[in-house]
């Protein structure tokens, strides 16, 4: 599992290093030399994408979502575990279903052949964001359900 957390980890950081610098350069381009590229946006809007739902397993992992805990700071330890353990189990077959409707998504995108307007990107690789990333997240709340004491790693 080091492995993953390594791989979600380092990709969110690429993806957003890569964002920063393609928004830096377009930007210096339009307002600098009256100029800009065509791509730049959309692969901007793409990696976005990415990131956040590759990022939100990585919140999963650390615990970093929001969460309401008022009334579970009134609960017993004991009873706060239990009450942990069934939102995570919800939360995980929540993610369950929106990775298979993203295989569908996915295979209906790569059976069409659409692609993106200006990188010409096949978009079921745009679209695999879905499914893979709300995978990663059912993953991160089964581990979460099992071990629901267990702090921020």
């Amino acid at each position: 599992m080091r492995i993953l957390d390594r791989l979600e980890e380092g990709f969110c950081a690429m993806a957003l290093l890569a964002t920063a610098l393609i928004l830096f350069v377009n930007v210096t381009l339009r307002y600098v030399f009256s100029a800009s590229t065509s791509w730049a946006e959309e692969l901007i809007k793409y990696l976005m994408i990415w990131i956040t739902f590759v990022g939100g397993s990585l919140c999963v992992r650390r615990g970093a979502h929001i969460r309401m805990d008022f009334l579970l700071g009134k609960l017993s330890p004991k009873s706060r575990g239990v009450v942990d353990r069934v939102i995570y189990l919800v939360s995980a077959v929540f993610c369950g279903f929106l990775a298979a409707y993203g295989v569908q998504i996915v295979s209906f995108n790569f059976r069409s052949g659409q692609v993106s307007p200006a990188l010409e990107v096949p978009m079921w690789i745009v679209y695999s964001a879905i499914p893979i990333g709300s995978g990663l997240m059912t993953l991160r709340f089964l581990q979460r359900m099992a071990t629901p004491s267990e702090g921020v790693n």
